[in-house]
């Protein structure tokens, strides 16, 4: 069984949304009660409080605050366990030697929402096209709310659990579905063999020459982004037109956000369908967008060009695009293969001899000085990923030079799957 998500809006009345308000401003005291316990505890007592600690104390809570016993036990206990994912990831940054950036109280305006992490006290009701209603609870105290929205599944999906968001004061329900490999299956179009190299100027370039430009979302919406914090900067704080214009500003993000999204789901679901073969580099874009500014003793240099490279590094979401290509070439049956890119080194390697010829970053155009092959920089590298992909081995060292007629020979391919990326 496979695992999908797919996201509803919801369409609460009056009554609806300040019940909604009311059960996150409840799950947001308890977040912050169990930190406050946790600290409490290991500066008085030098005592470490766990998950299961607290989580046994529900009942008493739910006696001594009746209010809470309406929410259910499963998202009061998801709430605890969301805490205890944050102590986790702190503890493993400490242990990295990373800023470690301890767990924080939430206030009620920013805490995201709740979350049900099973099928029991909410169904989900689609009533044909795009319409359907969220039940939420039982008996009288039960909730029906409006949604919109659909799945591409059949009715044989079983819900898993559900998560209800608050944004921008617009409210979702995020439902994540187990289904079968046959409802997740898709046609392919097409056998191609494509290596595609990710980039800023280009967001893809393909080996075949053929290129996806960059519709930079975010730089085209900046003017008018920096245009609203600058009226927000002269407003009083909380005034009426401070938070008018704070809603306008989270209103452009969010559409900056939802176009990108429609188009890295459009441009990787064509990539998938028509290639049975996809070959390209790992991107580690949290490496990627590192900052410059380097520390007091060693201060960073040309630091606000890398911060308006890591803006658009981020804006082209590739990370999302590789996110996105791992479950839709497992539901077309195609094959992604991710290749080492500090053992290979795409951008500098010659697809032509394969041997090693430096570039700097302002050289657009590959021309090697060994054999003579020229091709522009993005297309030499999508055509290094692929190559890689086709050839046999294991790695770069058993394969220094190319084998001879590379792109014939489909019975070595060397074609790793989604499933078995580490960093998918």
């Amino acid at each position: 069984m496979e695992r999908r998500k797919v996201t509803f809006k919801l369409y609460p009345d009056a009554q609806e949304v300040e019940r909604l308000t009311v059960w996150i401003h409840l799950h947001c005291e308890l977040y912050n009660a169990a930190l406050e316990e946790r600290i409490d505890a290991y500066r008085k007592h030098a005592k470490s409080i766990s998950y299961y600690d607290q989580q046994n104390v529900l009942p008493e809570i739910k006696v001594a605050r009746p209010e809470y016993v309406e929410l259910g036990s499963h998202a009061l206990q998801q709430t605890l366990r969301r805490l205890d994912l944050a102590f986790q990831a702190f503890y493993r940054r400490v242990k990295a030697g990373q800023t470690p950036g301890f767990p924080r109280f939430r206030s009620s305006k920013r805490f995201t929402g709740f979350c049900y992490p099973d099928p029991a006290g909410w169904k989900i009701l689609q009533h044909g096209g795009r319409g359907a209603t969220l039940r939420i609870g039982s008996g009288r105290s039960a909730m029906s709310i409006r949604a919109r929205g659909k799945h591409r599944f059949g009715d044989s999906t079983r819900p898993n659990d559900l998560t209800i968001t608050r944004r921008n004061n617009q409210w979702f329900a995020s439902v994540t579905l187990r289904v079968s490999a046959e409802d997740c299956a898709r046609e392919r179009t097409g056998d191609d063999h494509r290596g595609v190299d990710f980039g800023i100027s280009d967001w893809a370039t393909f080996d075949n020459g053929e290129r996806v430009s960059n519709p930079r979302f975010l730089r085209n919406a900046l003017p008018k982004l920096s245009r609203l914090q600058r009226e927000r900067a002269r407003k009083k704080k909380n005034s009426i037109r401070y938070r008018r214009l704070s809603r306008q500003t989270a209103t452009l993000h969010e559409r900056i956000a939802n176009v990108r999204r429609d188009f890295l789901h459009k441009e990787t679901t064509r990539m998938a369908m028509s290639c049975a073969a996809l070959a390209t580099e790992e991107l580690r874009t949290k490496n990627m967008t590192r900052s410059a500014k380097g520390t007091q003793e060693m201060p960073g240099w040309m630091v606000r060009q890398k911060a308006g490279l890591n803006r658009e590094i981020l804006s082209a979401g590739l990370g999302m695009a590789h996110q996105m290509l791992s479950y839709k070439v497992i539901e077309t049956g195609s094959r992604l293969h991710l290749s080492n890119t500090r053992q290979l080194k795409p951008s500098q390697r010659c697809a032509g001899c394969w041997e090693i010829v430096p570039k700097t970053l302002a050289q657009r155009t590959h021309v090697c000085p060994h054999c003579g092959y020229i091709a522009p920089r993005d297309q030499n590298a999508a055509s290094v990923v692929l190559i890689d992909a086709l050839m046999p081995g294991t790695g770069v060292a058993a394969r220094p030079k190319p084998l001879p007629q590379w792109g014939k020979s489909k019975s070595v391919t060397r074609e790793t799957t989604a499933k078995a990326s580490p960093d998918i």
